[in-house]
């Protein structure tokens, strides 16, 4: 058979692995691969940028299972079924049916979305179109790169975010110092664990550390916010330092913005995880990049159009 479309590629994924096999993608490949009897020319059937086709949507597919919370990791790179996805499997045998359940559901879990946002009909803060196949006719070509785009860096900085929390809280510590040191804001170094006095890192802005930036790192999982109180006992704890990093893998409750924005004695900066990822991106920290696109048009210099 003819490698299956990238709809149709997701409910063969999710039942393949409802035999309770735990695979890595690669495993996942190998078995889809020899499940659908693919031949070698279909085998051999590439992208524009040289990756196997039928790999790619077994790869993403694995990913949207996984972000659905149909697929579980056992450990990093390791995947088995959920209760919810054995669920899901007994629901759908329509491909285009189970294709727009599978993106409301990411678009509902992204811990990204603000209450009141639309459950799964906006491009933006990380969310997908439930409708995305049926629009692509109706878009033109530069929308579709430009949400491809959107697409992949909302995957790298949640895998960004997972491996993270993945992470001993020590790691978290100097990495945030790290990142301050790539933003160029001087040289860093993580306090002593024992002895932090509520500090988790020092940036020296100067040669000679006359005005450093206090940082405190806080490795939450995303639903657990950061309150007040949090914000207050950092506060105290620098002191007569005018200046404070408080930086989370969650998010700060409203309580606690308002709070920092008012506070009288240091400019406190909050970032959070979603803010912590797209800065991690833009400053090549943790990633690095895989291939880039130059995208050309028509110079109407050259041919004289105005």
């Amino acid at each position: 058979m003819s490698v299956p479309t990238q709809t149709e590629m997701e409910l063969i994924v999710l039942e393949l692995m409802l035999d309770g096999e735990k695979r890595t993608r690669a495993q996942a490949k190998e078995a889809i691969r020899q499940q659908l009897a693919l031949s070698e020319e279909d085998c051999g059937l590439k992208t524009s940028s040289g990756v196997r086709v039928y790999q790619s949507r077994v790869g993403w597919a694995v990913s949207y299972l996984a972000r659905a919370e149909m697929l579980h990791a056992v450990k990093r790179g390791l995947y088995e079924v959920t209760d919810f996805g054995r669920t899901c499997a007994e629901q759908y045998s329509d491909a285009k049916a189970f294709h727009r359940f599978l993106k409301e559901t990411i678009a509902n879990n992204n811990p990204w979305k603000r209450s009141g946002d639309e459950p799964a009909t906006q491009l933006g803060n990380g969310g997908m179109v439930v409708e995305q196949t049926e629009q692509e006719s109706e878009i033109s070509p530069q929308e579709q790169i430009d949400a491809a785009f959107t697409q992949l860096n909302d995957d790298l900085q949640e895998a960004l975010l997972q491996s993270i929390l993945e992470k001993d809280p020590t790691f978290f510590e100097q990495l945030v110092v790290d990142l301050l040191i790539k933003m160029g804001y001087g040289q860093g170094r993580k306090t002593q664990v024992s002895n932090d006095g509520g500090i988790d890192g020092i940036i020296a802005t100067d040669a000679l550390g006359f005005d450093p930036i206090y940082v405190q790192a806080k490795r939450y999982t995303p639903g657990n916010t950061v309150g007040r109180p949090e914000l207050q006992g950092f506060a105290g704890a620098l002191g007569s330092i005018s200046r404070g990093v408080f930086i989370t893998t969650s998010s700060f409750a409203k309580s606690a913005v308002e709070w920092a924005s008012r506070y009288p004695h240091a400019t406190l900066v909050l970032i959070d995880g979603r803010r912590l990822t797209e800065l991690m991106v833009q400053y090549d920290l943790g990633v690095s990049t895989e291939r880039v696109y130059r995208i050309k048009r028509l110079d109407g210099d050259y041919f004289g159009d105005e």
